[in-house]
Protein backbone atom coordinates (compact mmCIF):
# COMPACT_ATOMS: atom_id res chain seq x y z
CA UNK A 1 0.00 0.00 0.00
CA UNK A 2 3.19 2.94 0.89
CA UNK A 3 5.85 1.35 -0.61
CA UNK A 4 7.41 5.10 -1.48
CA UNK A 5 7.27 7.13 1.91
CA UNK A 6 8.32 10.99 1.10
CA UNK A 7 9.01 12.98 4.81
CA UNK A 8 9.00 16.72 3.13
CA UNK A 9 10.58 18.84 5.85
CA UNK A 10 11.55 22.72 6.02
CA UNK A 11 14.96 21.25 8.26
CA UNK A 12 12.87 22.82 11.37
CA UNK A 13 13.22 21.14 14.57
CA UNK A 14 9.92 20.04 14.56
CA UNK A 15 10.69 17.56 12.06
CA UNK A 16 11.66 15.48 14.64
CA UNK A 17 7.81 15.06 15.81
CA UNK A 18 7.53 13.11 12.10
CA UNK A 19 9.53 10.48 13.06
CA UNK A 20 7.93 7.80 15.23
CA UNK A 21 5.30 7.92 12.84
CA UNK A 22 7.40 7.52 9.78
CA UNK A 23 9.28 4.75 11.28
CA UNK A 24 5.98 2.76 12.27
CA UNK A 25 4.66 3.01 8.71
CA UNK A 26 7.86 2.16 6.98
CA UNK A 27 8.38 -0.87 9.24
CA UNK A 28 5.41 -1.94 8.75
CA UNK A 29 4.81 -1.77 4.93
CA UNK A 30 8.70 -2.33 4.26
CA UNK A 31 8.68 1.38 2.63
CA UNK A 32 11.54 2.96 0.94
CA UNK A 33 11.77 6.07 2.92
CA UNK A 34 12.92 9.39 1.11
CA UNK A 35 13.66 13.08 2.48
CA UNK A 36 13.25 15.96 0.64
CA UNK A 37 14.16 19.61 1.41
CA UNK A 38 14.17 22.47 -1.35
CA UNK A 39 16.49 25.01 -0.71
CA UNK A 40 16.46 28.47 -2.02
CA UNK A 41 19.33 29.01 -4.42
CA UNK A 42 19.21 30.56 -6.99
CA UNK A 43 15.52 30.38 -7.65
CA UNK A 44 15.29 34.31 -7.28
CA UNK A 45 17.40 35.06 -10.23
CA UNK A 46 15.45 35.48 -13.11
CA UNK A 47 17.21 37.98 -15.44
CA UNK A 48 21.06 36.08 -15.80
CA UNK A 49 21.79 35.31 -19.20
CA UNK A 50 24.45 33.72 -21.33
CA UNK A 51 28.09 33.60 -19.20
CA UNK A 52 26.39 35.07 -16.00
CA UNK A 53 24.12 32.11 -15.87
CA UNK A 54 27.01 30.25 -14.81
CA UNK A 55 26.64 32.06 -11.63
CA UNK A 56 23.78 30.02 -10.49
CA UNK A 57 25.35 26.46 -10.82
CA UNK A 58 27.89 28.09 -8.24
CA UNK A 59 25.17 29.28 -6.06
CA UNK A 60 23.01 26.48 -6.07
CA UNK A 61 25.80 24.07 -5.42
CA UNK A 62 26.87 26.61 -2.73
CA UNK A 63 23.43 26.80 -1.07
CA UNK A 64 23.39 22.69 -1.49
CA UNK A 65 26.11 22.22 0.76
CA UNK A 66 24.41 24.68 3.31
CA UNK A 67 21.83 22.36 4.18
CA UNK A 68 23.31 19.09 3.59
CA UNK A 69 24.50 18.64 7.26
CA UNK A 70 21.05 19.32 8.42
CA UNK A 71 19.55 16.29 6.03
CA UNK A 72 22.47 14.26 6.66
CA UNK A 73 21.59 14.79 10.50
CA UNK A 74 18.16 14.05 9.89
CA UNK A 75 19.09 10.91 7.95
CA UNK A 76 21.20 9.48 10.51
CA UNK A 77 18.28 10.08 13.61
CA UNK A 78 16.16 8.07 11.42
CA UNK A 79 19.18 5.31 10.64
CA UNK A 80 19.49 5.21 14.49
CA UNK A 81 15.59 4.36 14.70
CA UNK A 82 16.05 1.59 11.91
CA UNK A 83 15.02 3.80 9.02
CA UNK A 84 17.06 3.55 6.00
CA UNK A 85 16.77 6.87 4.15
CA UNK A 86 17.58 8.56 0.53
CA UNK A 87 17.76 12.66 0.18
CA UNK A 88 16.55 14.14 -2.53
CA UNK A 89 16.74 18.13 -2.57
CA UNK A 90 16.17 20.51 -5.25
CA UNK A 91 16.24 24.52 -6.15
CA UNK A 92 13.19 26.41 -4.80
CA UNK A 93 10.41 26.01 -1.66
CA UNK A 94 9.91 22.50 -0.54
CA UNK A 95 6.07 23.06 -0.51
CA UNK A 96 5.92 24.93 -3.72
CA UNK A 97 7.56 22.06 -5.10
CA UNK A 98 6.37 19.03 -3.15
CA UNK A 99 3.54 17.92 -5.43
CA UNK A 100 5.58 17.47 -8.43
CA UNK A 101 8.40 16.23 -6.59
CA UNK A 102 5.66 13.27 -4.86
CA UNK A 103 5.05 12.47 -8.17
CA UNK A 104 8.29 12.36 -9.75
CA UNK A 105 9.58 9.79 -6.78
CA UNK A 106 6.38 7.45 -7.67
CA UNK A 107 5.57 8.32 -3.77
CA UNK A 108 2.69 6.98 -2.04
CA UNK A 109 2.47 8.59 1.40
CA UNK A 110 4.04 11.95 1.81
CA UNK A 111 4.75 12.62 5.82
CA UNK A 112 5.11 16.66 7.09
CA UNK A 113 5.47 17.93 10.85
CA UNK A 114 2.75 21.22 10.68
CA UNK A 115 4.45 23.02 13.64
CA UNK A 116 6.78 26.42 12.44
CA UNK A 117 4.31 26.44 9.22
CA UNK A 118 2.31 29.73 8.98
CA UNK A 119 -1.34 29.17 10.60
CA UNK A 120 -2.63 27.14 8.54
CA UNK A 121 -6.10 29.45 8.62
CA UNK A 122 -4.11 32.56 7.97
CA UNK A 123 -4.76 32.58 4.29
CA UNK A 124 -7.23 30.61 2.52
CA UNK A 125 -5.07 28.06 0.08
CA UNK A 126 -1.70 30.42 1.94
CA UNK A 127 -0.37 27.56 4.14
CA UNK A 128 2.39 25.19 2.80
CA UNK A 129 0.40 22.33 4.58
CA UNK A 130 -3.50 23.18 3.63
CA UNK A 131 -2.18 23.25 -0.01
CA UNK A 132 -0.41 20.08 0.29
CA UNK A 133 -3.75 18.40 2.04
CA UNK A 134 -5.45 20.31 -1.06
CA UNK A 135 -4.21 19.00 -3.71
CA UNK A 136 -2.26 15.75 -2.63
CA UNK A 137 -3.36 12.73 -5.16
CA UNK A 138 -1.79 10.35 -2.00
CA UNK A 139 -2.10 10.52 1.63
CA UNK A 140 -0.71 12.88 3.84
CA UNK A 141 0.14 12.23 6.97
CA UNK A 142 0.47 15.11 9.51
CA UNK A 143 1.56 15.68 13.20
CA UNK A 144 1.90 19.11 14.80
CA UNK A 145 3.67 20.21 18.25
CA UNK A 146 0.74 18.47 20.46
CA UNK A 147 1.95 15.23 19.57
CA UNK A 148 5.44 15.91 20.96
CA UNK A 149 4.02 14.03 24.56
CA UNK A 150 3.14 11.13 23.04
CA UNK A 151 6.15 10.81 20.35
CA UNK A 152 8.62 9.01 22.31
CA UNK A 153 6.37 6.51 23.35
CA UNK A 154 4.58 5.71 20.05
CA UNK A 155 5.27 2.75 18.15
CA UNK A 156 2.27 2.00 16.34
CA UNK A 157 -1.54 2.47 15.13
CA UNK A 158 -3.71 0.13 16.03
CA UNK A 159 -6.37 2.48 17.47
CA UNK A 160 -7.67 3.98 14.41
CA UNK A 161 -10.61 7.42 14.82
CA UNK A 162 -12.53 7.44 11.46
CA UNK A 163 -14.71 10.62 11.99
CA UNK A 164 -17.34 9.89 9.15
CA UNK A 165 -18.41 12.58 6.22
CA UNK A 166 -21.61 11.45 5.37
CA UNK A 167 -21.68 14.81 3.29
CA UNK A 168 -18.97 14.01 1.24
CA UNK A 169 -17.77 9.95 -1.06
CA UNK A 170 -18.03 8.25 2.73
CA UNK A 171 -17.96 4.76 1.26
CA UNK A 172 -14.47 5.09 -0.54
CA UNK A 173 -12.63 6.45 2.60
CA UNK A 174 -14.49 4.12 4.84
CA UNK A 175 -12.58 1.51 2.56
CA UNK A 176 -9.76 3.28 2.62
CA UNK A 177 -9.64 3.12 6.44
CA UNK A 178 -10.60 -0.32 6.60
CA UNK A 179 -7.51 -1.23 3.74
CA UNK A 180 -5.13 1.05 6.18
CA UNK A 181 -6.65 -0.55 9.48
CA UNK A 182 -6.09 -4.34 7.56
CA UNK A 183 -2.20 -3.36 7.02
CA UNK A 184 -1.51 -1.96 10.62
CA UNK A 185 -2.97 -4.74 12.22
CA UNK A 186 -5.27 -2.13 14.18
CA UNK A 187 -8.90 -1.54 14.79
CA UNK A 188 -11.74 1.22 13.65
CA UNK A 189 -13.48 3.31 15.59
CA UNK A 190 -16.09 5.03 13.10
CA UNK A 191 -17.38 7.93 14.93
CA UNK A 192 -19.97 10.95 13.81
CA UNK A 193 -21.13 14.22 15.69
CA UNK A 194 -24.49 15.49 15.30
CA UNK A 195 -25.54 18.56 17.29
CA UNK A 196 -27.70 17.24 20.26
CA UNK A 197 -31.42 16.02 19.27
CA UNK A 198 -32.86 17.47 22.36
CA UNK A 199 -31.84 21.03 20.99
CA UNK A 200 -33.46 20.35 17.65
CA UNK A 201 -36.51 22.92 16.37
CA UNK A 202 -38.83 22.87 13.67
CA UNK A 203 -39.25 25.80 12.31
CA UNK A 204 -43.05 26.88 11.83
CA UNK A 205 -45.44 30.17 11.12
CA UNK A 206 -45.65 30.74 15.01
CA UNK A 207 -41.60 30.63 15.55
CA UNK A 208 -39.20 27.97 16.30
CA UNK A 209 -40.75 24.30 18.24
CA UNK A 210 -39.03 22.46 19.92
CA UNK A 211 -39.22 18.69 18.44
CA UNK A 212 -41.45 16.26 20.58
CA UNK A 213 -39.22 13.30 22.22
CA UNK A 214 -40.57 10.79 20.19
CA UNK A 215 -39.71 12.21 17.34
CA UNK A 216 -36.28 13.46 18.74
CA UNK A 217 -35.84 9.25 19.67
CA UNK A 218 -36.77 8.62 16.06
CA UNK A 219 -34.07 11.29 14.95
CA UNK A 220 -31.10 9.77 17.14
CA UNK A 221 -32.15 6.06 16.27
CA UNK A 222 -32.09 6.98 12.70
CA UNK A 223 -29.06 8.60 13.04
CA UNK A 224 -27.39 5.00 14.94
CA UNK A 225 -28.88 3.06 12.45
CA UNK A 226 -27.14 5.17 9.30
CA UNK A 227 -23.35 5.08 11.15
CA UNK A 228 -23.77 1.07 12.20
CA UNK A 229 -24.56 0.53 8.72
CA UNK A 230 -21.68 2.40 7.59
CA UNK A 231 -19.06 0.51 10.62
CA UNK A 232 -20.89 -3.18 9.48
CA UNK A 233 -18.92 -2.67 5.82
CA UNK A 234 -15.48 -2.89 7.34
CA UNK A 235 -15.49 -7.14 7.44
CA UNK A 236 -11.40 -6.88 7.45
CA UNK A 237 -10.84 -5.51 10.90
CA UNK A 238 -12.46 -4.88 13.98
CA UNK A 239 -14.74 -1.89 13.85
CA UNK A 240 -16.81 -0.21 16.62
CA UNK A 241 -19.46 2.80 15.88
CA UNK A 242 -19.71 5.43 18.05
CA UNK A 243 -22.36 8.88 17.71
CA UNK A 244 -21.59 11.89 19.12
CA UNK A 245 -23.85 14.91 20.37
CA UNK A 246 -22.11 17.82 20.92
CA UNK A 247 -22.51 21.54 19.35
CA UNK A 248 -18.35 21.63 18.29
CA UNK A 249 -17.91 18.39 16.29
CA UNK A 250 -13.70 19.50 15.75
CA UNK A 251 -13.76 19.19 19.85
CA UNK A 252 -15.69 16.05 20.14
CA UNK A 253 -13.86 14.26 17.66
CA UNK A 254 -10.57 15.22 19.64
CA UNK A 255 -11.77 14.39 22.58
CA UNK A 256 -13.07 11.30 21.53
CA UNK A 257 -9.29 10.30 20.51
CA UNK A 258 -7.82 11.45 23.53
CA UNK A 259 -10.31 9.29 25.63
CA UNK A 260 -9.67 5.72 23.61
CA UNK A 261 -5.97 6.82 23.20
CA UNK A 262 -5.97 7.15 19.38
CA UNK A 263 -2.74 6.10 17.38
CA UNK A 264 -4.26 7.50 14.45
CA UNK A 265 -6.92 9.63 13.02
CA UNK A 266 -8.11 9.18 9.17
CA UNK A 267 -9.97 12.04 8.39
CA UNK A 268 -11.37 12.78 4.56
CA UNK A 269 -9.20 15.10 2.93
CA UNK A 270 -10.24 18.66 1.82
CA UNK A 271 -12.08 18.56 -0.92
CA UNK A 272 -11.79 20.95 -3.83
CA UNK A 273 -15.25 22.95 -3.83
CA UNK A 274 -15.13 23.28 -0.28
CA UNK A 275 -11.72 24.71 0.56
CA UNK A 276 -12.74 28.07 2.09
CA UNK A 277 -15.54 25.91 4.40
CA UNK A 278 -12.59 23.32 5.51
CA UNK A 279 -10.32 26.14 6.18
CA UNK A 280 -12.13 28.18 8.02
CA UNK A 281 -13.60 25.82 10.33
CA UNK A 282 -13.85 22.22 9.34
CA UNK A 283 -13.52 19.43 11.77
CA UNK A 284 -10.51 18.37 9.03
CA UNK A 285 -8.61 21.77 10.22
CA UNK A 286 -9.07 21.34 14.09
CA UNK A 287 -7.95 17.43 14.22
CA UNK A 288 -4.68 18.75 11.66
CA UNK A 289 -3.90 21.71 14.11
CA UNK A 290 -4.74 20.04 17.50
CA UNK A 291 -4.67 16.01 16.89
CA UNK A 292 -2.09 14.52 19.90
CA UNK A 293 -1.78 11.50 17.05
CA UNK A 294 -0.68 11.27 13.65
CA UNK A 295 -3.52 12.38 11.45
CA UNK A 296 -3.70 10.51 8.20
CA UNK A 297 -5.90 12.40 5.39
CA UNK A 298 -6.91 10.69 2.36
CA UNK A 299 -8.44 12.02 -0.89
CA UNK A 300 -10.82 11.08 -3.31
CA UNK A 301 -8.86 9.81 -6.03
CA UNK A 302 -6.66 7.58 -3.96
CA UNK A 303 -9.04 6.33 -1.98
CA UNK A 304 -11.36 5.18 -5.31
CA UNK A 305 -7.96 4.00 -6.56
CA UNK A 306 -7.68 1.39 -3.61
Amino acid sequence: MFNRIVLLTDLSASTKLAFAPLRAFSEMFNAQVVIFHAFHGSSDLFSLGGDAAQMRTIIDESDRQRVMPALLAIQAELAALGVAAEIETRVGSTFDLALTVLDELGADLAVVATQGFQDFTGKVLGSPTARLLHHAKIPVLTVNDQFMERSKSFANCHRIVHPIDFNGPWQLTVGAVEGVAAELGGRVDVIDVIAPVYDQTLATPEGQILLPKDLQYMLRSKMQARLSDAAHTIAKVPAHWHLIEDHKPGSAVMAYADRCAADLIVIHAIGRDQVRNALLGSVAEHVVKHARCPVLSVPDVWAAAR
